[in-house]
C-alpha cells in the first residue's frame, strides 16, 4: 500500500481556474505566516534551514503541525485496517499553500517524515512530492 504526501501552490491551480494534483486529503496552510513576506527568507524554500528555523520557532505553526501528524497518522490507520476498501491500495494527503515552496513544502516533508518514523514497523511504502517547487529550483538556475 502506497501512502503520498505531496505538496502544491494554489496559484498554479485553483487561482488559474486548473485541476489541482490528485489527493483524497487536503491540508490548506494559507492561512499561517508566509515566509515569502520576510524578505530575508523569501529566496529559501521549506525544506532549507532558515525556513525550517522560522517554522520551528512559531509555536501556532507546531501546533497546527501536531495536530496535522496526529490526524494524518489515525486517519492512516483506520484507512490501512478497513477492510472494505475494494481494492483502494493508494492515499494521497496533500498540503496547499500559495506558491507551493514554503509552507506546504515544509508541512508535507514534516508530516511524510513523522508518518515514516510513526508507521516504520509496517509494510506501507511512503513518499514525498513537492510538485511545485521544481519551478522555484529551475528559476535560480
Amino acid at each position: 500500500m502506497k501512502i503520498r504526501f505531496i505538496s502544491y501552490g494554489h496559484k498554479f491551480y485553483e487561482a488559474e481556474g486548473k485541476a489541482p494534483p490528485y489527493h483524497d486529503f487536503l491540508f490548506n496552510l494559507r492561512d499561517l505566516a508566509n515566509p515569502f513576506w520576510i524578505p530575508e527568507l523569501k529566496g529559501f524554500h521549506g525544506l532549507e534551514e532558515p525556513i525550517k528555523e522560522f517554522f520551528a520557532k512559531e509555536d501556532s505553526i507546531q501546533a497546527r503541525l501536531q495536530e496535522i501528524n496526529d490526524l494524518s497518522l489515525k486517519f492512516i490507520k483506520d484507512f490501512i485496517a478497513n477492510e472494505s476498501r475494494n481494492g483502494d491500495d493508494s492515499l494521497t494527503i496533500a498540503f496547499k499553500c500559495t506558491g507551493g515552496k514554503h509552507r506546504s513544502t515544509y508541512f508535507a516533508q514534516e508530516c511524510f517524515e513523522a508518518m515514516e518514523q510513526a508507521l516504520s514497523d509496517s509494510k506501507l511504502e511512503l513518499e514525498v512530492e513537492h510538485i511545485d517547487l521544481q519551478k522555484y529550483l529551475e528559476a535560480k538556475l
